[in-house]
């Protein structure tokens, strides 16, 4: 029974190590496909929304920014939402179309998601590397009292 609950877990493990990985990876290429042909460019922060987060029990916020494409100002909100809110005046790097300048992506905040399924991942290894750890020196001291245990006998 105690050996099926490791597999299990070294399994459960591995599972969400992987799947966690491919999450982060499929991710950055979405976001760099969705993109791809966008102009960088900075964008100056001139306005926060707000609002409240009642599971923390916190006011969020996200920045609204205006950036100038060929002499036009369009004005963008952010869809990331955080509990500091950036500086009136701050510049942030967006990117833009150039065939629709008024659609823009916040390039900083599209690179939250994969870093999170990045780590995620990251401590379930070193979570089954430790687990793995564990149990080979458990069998090495059960394999030992065995021995020990005849010997003495």
């Amino acid at each position: 029974m105690v050996i099926k609950n490791k597999i299990v877990i070294y399994a459960f493990l591995a599972v969400l190590i992987v799947g966690l990985a491919v999450a982060g990876i499929a991710l950055v290429v979405h976001n760099n496909n969705k993109t791809q042909g966008y102009v960088k460019t900075k964008a100056v922060v001139i306005d926060y929304r707000e609002r409240f987060d009642y599971d923390d029990y916190e006011m969020m916020y996200c920045e609204v920014v205006e950036y100038i494409v060929d002499g036009v100002a369009y004005k963008a909100s952010n869809d990331v939402w955080t509990n500091v809110p950036k500086a009136i005046g701050k510049e942030i790097e967006i990117a833009y179309n150039p065939y629709n300048p008024s659609q823009c992506v916040f390039v900083k905040s599209q690179n939250v998601f994969p870093i999170i399924c990045f780590v995620i991942s990251g401590l379930c290894l070193v979570a089954l590397i430790l687990q793995a750890v564990k149990d080979i020196s458990e069998k090495r001291k059960r394999n030992d009292d065995y021995y020990e245990h005849n010997l003495i006998a």
